[in-house]
């Protein structure tokens, strides 16, 4: 099995599939060969004496990229030609780079590859520019309007190179457990869109602490996708907040983000989070609600409208004592007042 996976500079992506293989191994002695395409071009580079900084590589011309990348390629393919084992080969689909988009892959060699699954890692853009300011290659380049951009470029682009090959295509949040990966490539679980209200939470880490406790459940019998992993939303919380306290900047966890910053990518973040999710549910068998409050949340109203009339499966657990909405009976496949009775269901169609 081989699988293609991307994810911007900063993303995670190279630590997240380090924790995947590492869990792999420890969970279920499963050995997965990680390969990365980037490390392989600065060792082949090194071996000919060039002797390339890592600031200094996307500076190299085009045709030399291309001539290091086919190497490495070349390389590759040898060792995953007809093997059995699984290899995981991490890459990039794309660089922004001096505001340019510069290409990170050749059709000739992707085609003789012929990777069985297709995944991009994203994170938060908070966490992606912090990533990104930590390192001498990318400390200063990008602003989070740039960051917006190049992480929907690589998911595009990924997605598109899946639908060429007619593979499998999953977008995966950093933050998602390495079980998320495992069971994708080897279990036979269905996949299963946690949807729940986010916003006007009384007792925020109580309410988040139920839902936790209610998801781990849910992950017994499914692969669970939790919006709640990517909160850029929140992002825009902080700088409202700002704005009303006459601030020049938010910082979060001791990283301060100018103010202006923000409010450049203030529509994109909002537009951005609900195609994020509404990409999450896509890649969805079953769309399972957790409803606890009394208060109508018009976000999960949408996406159960949404994933009833796209062919999901929508499971609505319901706990407020007050009427129902006839929009949750009419877009809803079945309605659950109590998480026993949800539970107790999905037991008896396992069974």
């Amino acid at each position: 099995m081989k699988v293609f996976c991307t994810g911007i500079s900063g993303s995670g992506r190279t630590e997240y599939l380090k924790e995947f293989v590492k869990w792999s191994k420890k969970k279920y002695s499963q050995n997965i060969n990680l390969i990365n395409i980037g490390e392989r071009m600065f060792e082949i580079a090194k071996k000919l004496g060039q002797n390339i900084k890592e600031e200094k590589i996307l500076d190299l011309s085009e045709l030399t990229l291309k001539w290091l990348r086919a190497t490495v390629f070349e390389q590759v393919i040898g060792e995953v030609e007809k093997s059995p084992e699984v290899y995981v080969i991490s890459t990039h689909a794309s660089f922004r780079w001096r505001r340019y988009l510069l290409p990170a892959f050749d059709f000739f060699y992707l085609n003789k590859l012929s990777p069985d699954l297709f995944i991009t890692i994203i994170d938060s853009i908070v966490d992606i520019k912090k990533r990104l300011e930590n390192t001498r290659q990318w400390r200063g380049r990008l602003r989070l309007r740039d960051i917006i951009t190049w992480q929907d470029e690589e998911v595009f682009i990924t997605k598109i190179l899946a639908e060429y090959q007619r593979k499998p295509f999953y977008v995966i949040p950093r933050r998602q457990p390495p079980s998320t990966l495992y069971n994708i490539l080897f279990a036979k679980k269905k996949k299963v869109y946690l949807s729940y209200p986010m916003t006007h939470v009384e007792n925020y880490e109580n309410y988040m602490k139920r839902i936790g406790e209610f998801k781990k459940k849910l992950s017994e019998y499914f692969t669970v996708f939790d919006p709640g992993y990517i909160d850029d939303y929140g992002l825009l919380v902080e700088a409202y907040k700002a704005l009303n306290d006459n601030k020049e900047y938010v910082e979060i966890d001791g990283f301060r983000i100018s103010l202006d910053e923000i409010m450049e990518v203030e529509k994109d973040l909002r537009d951005q989070t609900i195609r994020r999710d509404l990409m999450l549910i896509d890649q969805s068998d079953i769309v399972v609600v957790y409803y606890t409050l009394p208060t109508l949340s018009p976000g999960v109203l949408s996406e159960i409208i949404y994933s009833f009339t796209n062919n999901k499966d929508v499971y609505i657990i319901f706990t407020p004592s007050n009427k129902i909405s006839p929009f949750f009976e009419y877009f809803s496949t079945e309605i659950f007042f109590k998480e026993e009775e949800f539970f107790d269901f999905i037991n008896g169609k396992e069974n």
